[in-house]
């Protein structure tokens, strides 16, 4: 008791527990969603520096752009064909001319198809006259007249026009001529977000959003290394619903967490404070399963000893019946002294024959026990249920003792066929019926029929005599139990032979009147079988 009291006072202490750290989380979730409502209150200005910070890096990519145009201008302005093709132009020959063109007009129209940016490139001389125009038709690289661009390029609108000395030497070497498209670029820079972006040649102000929900940054773009120096802005306008709704999901599925798990917490707190009421209740059973312990333990050696109390009338009965016998013989055998000592030799024989008369029981009785406790040595094959019972029906019908009783057999018309023996399976048929006539006044009647149930045959044996007490009925198949004062072998013997079978034999009083009734139940065979008859020796009765 006293440690189901302790055990009681750790439980509640478990349960104090429980409810401060229930309140400790239930703290920290709440603190949580401050925070996060704080948080959303400056979503609008986090999303503007972030479009401004991403804006910055875009405007920084930009310019890398233009400087690495700008090398390559360079490095094309100061390469061996453009400087040398003034004077390969002046040539006598015509080939020496054809050869230096299209050392030019190669690499023009391979930069062009590498940068898609460049819109077109021309070659002059000295004087401003084109000589080699590389340019673009329907966005493919091609070579255009050069006698169409006698002026050169200017900047304006999408277009940006640069002009690359050609050579180190004085500016009559000619002029390497580039315009590139600005749209272009931000393609180069951020694929897929062009329609987001916008470049404007010179410095702008703050631009303004052009609806409501709009957020817009802008980001001088500088180069002064150009011929002409560049001073761009880059423009970017962000949707502020869709910048902000990231934040808000985001937010909106802390939220929708913090509520789960302010639900899981609730039914923690449910299921904990439920187990420890579990663990009470196991702690109040638990001497109550040592008392049904106890309790189980002694009916085991109930059990045990009714076991015993059983083996014990087994042996008794076996004494009684053998010392029966016993007695008969000591009493002829005392009598057979007596003849032979007086020279009285008549009656001799008949006393030697009442001897072994006596033995032949005892003998039998021995025979009896030992089939009750083997019944199943004989092998077993298909065996015709069918005849096993019509002939030991014939049998005991023709027995003249039996004329006085009134006996009916019932058979189907297919046979029912069984993996069984037929002499043990007749005995147990010899035996019903016999003790069903024995038990039969005059004018008495024997029923027995055969019939199939769930799969099973189902031999009956039906009498019209008193039936059996209903304090007998639990121990009627008992070994050396009787209630007409007979050896009480023979049901013992058919409850064996039939569990050897696989089958089962039960005893009931009729309900249609006095009487009894034996129900056998074996389970029936595929099997083909050749006609087997049951031994038509003579069985053991109750």
């Amino acid at each position: 008791m006293n440690r189901l009291r302790e055990r009681l006072r750790t439980d509640t202490s478990g349960v104090k527990i429980t409810v401060l750290l229930f309140a400790v989380l239930l703290a920290i979730n709440c603190a949580a969603v401050w925070f996060i409502l704080v948080a959303r209150q400056n979503v609008q200005q986090m999303a503007a520096q972030d479009l401004q910070l991403q804006t910055t890096a875009q405007a920084k990519s930009v310019e890398a752009l233009l400087a690495n145009l700008r090398g390559e201008f360079l490095f094309l302005s100061q390469s061996s064909p453009q400087t040398t093709l003034v004077t390969v132009l002046s040539n006598p020959n015509p080939m020496v001319q054809r050869w230096g063109r299209l050392n030019v007009e190669g690499p023009f129209l391979r930069y062009l198809e590498a940068r898609p940016e460049v819109s077109r490139m021309v070659l002059r001389d000295g004087a401003g006259k084109a000589l080699v125009v590389a340019a673009r038709r329907e966005g493919a690289p091609v070579l255009l007249p050069p006698a169409d661009f006698a002026q050169p390029s200017t900047s304006g609108g999408d277009l940006w026009a640069s002009q690359w000395p050609v050579g180190e030497g004085p500016p009559d070497n000619g002029v390497l001529e580039t315009v590139i498209v600005i749209k272009d670029l931000l393609a180069v820079i951020a694929p897929g977000s062009e329609a987001k972006l916008k470049i404007v040649q010179g410095e702008a102000k703050q631009a303004q959003p052009t609806a409501a929900d709009s957020l817009v940054a802008t980001v001088p773009v500088q180069d002064e290394h150009w011929s002409k120096p560049i001073h761009w802005t880059l423009i970017r306008t962000e949707n502020q619903s869709q910048l902000i709704s990231s934040v808000a999901n985001l937010a909106a599925h802390y939220r929708a967490t913090i509520i789960l798990n302010l639900v899981v917490m609730s039914l923690t707190l449910v299921l904990g404070i439920l187990a420890f009421r579990q663990v009470r209740r196991s702690a109040l059973l638990e001497a109550e399963n040592r008392h049904q312990a106890r309790v189980r333990e002694l009916e085991r050696q109930m059990l045990h000893s009714e076991r015993l109390a059983s083996v014990g009338r087994l042996a008794a009965g076996l004494a009684h019946e053998i010392n029966n016998p016993l007695e008969g013989i000591s009493n002829y055998l005392s009598l057979l002294e007596e003849d032979l000592r007086d020279g009285r030799t008549d009656g001799c024989l008949e006393l030697t024959a009442g001897v072994r008369e006596g033995l032949n029981r005892a003998a039998g009785i021995t025979r009896q026990v030992l089939a009750l406790s083997d019944p199943g040595r004989t092998p077993k094959r298909p065996v015709s249920l069918k005849a096993v019972a019509k002939e030991t029906f014939d049998f005991v019908r023709s027995n003249p003792v039996f004329r006085h009783v009134q006996m009916e057999l019932r058979l189907p018309d297919r046979d029912f066929v069984i993996q069984g023996n037929a002499i043990t399976l007749g005995q147990v048929v010899l035996n019903l019926i016999l003790n069903a006539c024995e038990y039969q006044e005059q004018g008495g009647k024997v029923e027995v029929s055969l019939d199939e149930r769930d799969g099973k045959a189902q031999l009956k044996v039906a009498d019209r005599g008193p039936g059996i007490p209903e304090e007998a009925l639990p121990r009627i198949f008992e070994p050396f139990f009787s209630t007409r004062g007979s050896t009480g072998l023979g049901l013992s013997l058919c409850h064996s032979i039939v569990t050897d079978h696989a089958g089962e034999v039960k005893a009931a009083n009729r309900t249609d009147g006095p009487g009894a009734v034996f129900t056998v139940e074996i389970a029936l065979s595929v099997e083909e079988v050749k006609t087997e008859t049951a031994d038509s020796g003579a069985g053991i009765t109750n």
